[in-house]
């Protein structure tokens, strides 16, 4: 004998069939709004390039380069070079600029790399009286630092270049990608070390809005170590270099959630970056950054972080993996892949 009469189960199925519709409409309502928020999240134009930039390469002229994060090291930007050709620096010295930082607040892959480095100006940047420069008040910074410098300033290289080998590393920070290169070109005033050489124009790049995080996040212990390695051999002052070295770093994930990160990247790299396809991609970073934990927090937050993201990245490193099986059995696996691969699983 039946413990449901039909009357009940009719009810019964027409409360699953109710509560299948009303998820299916807020999946698809969510939906919409993650694309809703992509397509505004695009930005409307390219990157306008400095008059400084395209009169230097209009006369074939070299010009400076202020490199920070992983150009600090001579080696690292010797080895830039996306067409495999070694980059000829025609100088190489410490220089400060005023009123910046050094920004962790390009948008990346977390929790592996959760963001790369950038120039941020500092809010005094915009409001100090300086006729000699021309100071765009409407493009204030809105990026927050993690850990501050105790000084309002910027140290990094500035970097002698010829135009060629100048367009060799604008290219492998992503330029002339057009509308979705995450750094613009932009101008500012380096002081060298050295007090008897004078004040220079040099270009630098800054994170763009559309790529830009409001608040940095810890960077990666291998990403810090090699800009704590470029200091020390460029010779930045010793307060620097020790904000540098207490500067919070990402913990390390555990192996498993290693695994499902590479294998995600290999995923959206492929997607976004290959087959122009962003929208997986964009509506990820969004939910990953919203579990993200910064190693500054408890230990017991991280852990629910790192449970979240590995559910996040899942379903696209199954994928990854599948793919990276097939480029890896095939031989058709591209350099930039493996090198990328090598140097997150370290």
């Amino acid at each position: 004998m039946s413990l449901w009469s039909s009357e009940e189960s009719n009810v019964g199925i027409s409360s699953i069939c109710t509560v299948a519709n009303l998820g299916l409409a807020a999946t698809t309502f969510t939906t919409l709004l993650m694309y809703q928020s992509y397509r505004k999240s695009l930005p409307q134009s390219q990157p306008i390039r400095p008059k400084l930039v395209l009169d230097a390469i209009a006369n074939n002229k070299p010009l400076y380069y202020f490199g920070v994060g992983s150009n600090l090291s001579r080696k690292k930007l010797e080895e830039r070079s996306i067409c495999g050709k070694k980059i000829n620096p025609l100088s190489f010295e410490p220089c400060v600029i005023p009123h910046h930082r050094l920004a962790f607040n390009l948008r990346a892959f977390p929790p592996l790399e959760p963001a790369m480095g950038s120039l941020e100006p500092l809010p005094s940047f915009y409001n100090k009286d300086d006729s000699s420069e021309k100071v765009d008040k409407n493009r204030r910074s809105v990026s927050l630092p993690l850990k501050s410098y105790e000084r309002e300033e910027c140290h990094g290289a500035l970097i002698k270049l010829s135009t060629e080998d100048y367009e060799k590393v604008y290219k492998s920070e992503g330029g002339g990608q057009g509308l979705m290169q995450g750094y613009e070109e932009y101008i500012v005033r380096c002081v060298p070390y050295d007090k008897s050489k004078r004040p220079v124009q040099a270009v630098a790049f800054r994170v763009r809005d559309h790529a830009r995080l409001s608040n940095d996040p810890c960077p990666s212990q291998r990403y810090m170590n090699i800009i704590k390695e470029g200091a020390n051999e460029l010779g930045l002052k010793p307060c620097y270099l020790k904000w540098l070295e207490e500067h919070p770093v990402q913990g390390k994930p555990s192996r498993l959630l290693k695994f499902i990160a590479i294998n995600n990247m290999v995923f959206i790299v492929t997607s976004s970056m290959l087959l122009k396809f962003r929208l997986i991609s964009y509506i990820q970073t969004q939910l990953l950054f919203k579990v993200y934990v910064p190693s500054t927090e408890p230990r017991w937050k991280q852990i629910v972080g790192e449970i979240l993201s590995g559910m996040i990245m899942l379903p696209t490193a199954l994928v990854g993996a599948v793919l990276r099986g097939i480029l890896a059995t095939t031989g058709k696996m591209p350099p930039g892949f493996q090198k990328m691969i090598a140097s997150l699983d370290e």
